[in-house]
């Protein structure tokens, strides 16, 4: 049986993303115990989450298909996705260099937990991994991962930052939100 890459993206994505909030309750947990092994399980916890979702994050928002809103709200997931991870790589670059964490790093690291779902529409066509053929789905994913990066360059260059936000936002009376932010008027 064939497994997509999409399909794929739940367990390569999103349990890497469910290590960071685990690895900031191990890494409080103990630095108030003064448990050395919950404090490095946190530690390296949060460098698998950072790029472990960044990666996987990227190859799957190249397996959809999407335009108008959906792609708006894909481009702000990815995006507020790709700060989540930044701000994890930089809680991670902190702890290489202190044994124990402090409140400031947990408070950042609880900033990226919840980034809503981008909803997006799969494609039937997407690569599949099958028995034999991993070398091919290797070089699929890579060529994505390449793609997924310089797609976003592209939209953040046009100012699609957070697009959605930006729509909801303008939505609300008294806002008052330049043009070029976001998605254009």
């Amino acid at each position: 049986m064939a497994i997509r890459l999409q399909e794929m993206h739940p367990a390569l994505v999103h349990l890497p993303i469910a290590l960071l909030p685990l690895a900031v309750r191990a890494d409080v947990t103990g630095g108030m115990t003064k448990n050395d092994a919950l404090m490095s399980f946190g530690q390296e916890a949060i460098a698998i989450a950072a790029v472990g979702s960044a990666v996987t994050g990227l190859i799957a928002g190249e397996e959809v298909n999407v335009d108008g809103a959906s792609e708006d709200m894909l481009i702000t997931h990815r995006n507020l996705n790709f700060i989540a991870t930044f701000v994890a790589g930089g809680m991670e670059l902190w702890r290489l260099n202190h044994r124990k964490p402090s409140a400031a790093c947990h408070g950042i690291g609880a900033v990226g937990v919840g980034v809503k779902p981008a909803k997006g529409v799969y494609r039937s066509d997407a690569p599949a991994l099958e028995s034999g053929q991993v070398g091919s789905f290797v070089k699929t994913a890579g060529t994505h991962l390449v793609h997924g990066v310089q797609h976003m360059g592209q939209e953040v260059t046009k100012g699609r930052l957070i697009p959605t936000l930006i729509a909801g936002l303008r939505k609300r009376p008294n806002a008052s939100l330049p043009a070029t932010a976001g998605t254009p008027a």
